[in-house]
């Protein structure tokens, strides 16, 4: 019986300092945002389309206040129906990877991959509010990027964009 209390304890030990480690050198802001795209990821998992609630997703989730302040109804309705075309890209990963083999971390991370590269200049103004995400089977090959809201820690935007050597995310003001 010892021995066995003696094992979980151990086990116990050792799941608690994994977790641990995962967050070394991550600032408090970083762990904020990335318990909101958990909590994202987590939500639209194994949901239909019409499972999934707009209302949540905006209040919670992601950053569309402007948006629906908006006051062009014309505009406003253009933006929400382009929402629903652009929500699939961030499920796409979560649908065909699956949401335990993806994990997520700030973009600093990557400081000597590829997709670090628009944050040295161009985009380093946000850098502090952008993970990379990745299969965890190969953690060193980022598939894509995602920015942060410096205030709530809300999702902005999931897709950056090339174009002509200018990179930019693809946000809803934009449309």
């Amino acid at each position: 019986m010892k021995r066995i209390i003696f094992g979980i304890l151990i086990l116990t030990i050792f799941v608690s300092c994994g977790k641990e480690n995962k967050f070394v050198n991550w600032t408090e802001k970083e762990k904020s945002q990335y318990e909101k795209l958990t909590e994202l990821a987590e939500y639209v998992d194994g949901k239909q389309k019409s499972e999934i609630s707009k209302d949540l997703l905006f209040d919670k989730y992601i950053e569309f206040d402007y948006v629906l302040k908006d006051t062009s109804e014309t505009r406003k309705e253009s933006r929400i129906q382009s929402f629903d075309t652009l929500f699939y890209y961030f499920r796409k990963p979560i649908d065909s990877i699956g949401i335990k083999n993806l994990d997520a971390k700030p973009v600093r991370f990557f400081n000597e991959h590829e997709i670090y590269k628009p944050f040295e200049k161009q985009l380093a103004e946000i850098e502090p509010n952008v993970f990379a995400y990745y299969e965890k089977k190969e953690p060193e090959n980022p598939k894509g990027v995602l920015w942060f809201d410096q205030e709530s820690d809300k999702l902005i935007a999931w897709i950056l964009l090339n174009q002509g050597g200018t990179r930019y995310f693809l946000s809803f003001n934009l449309m």
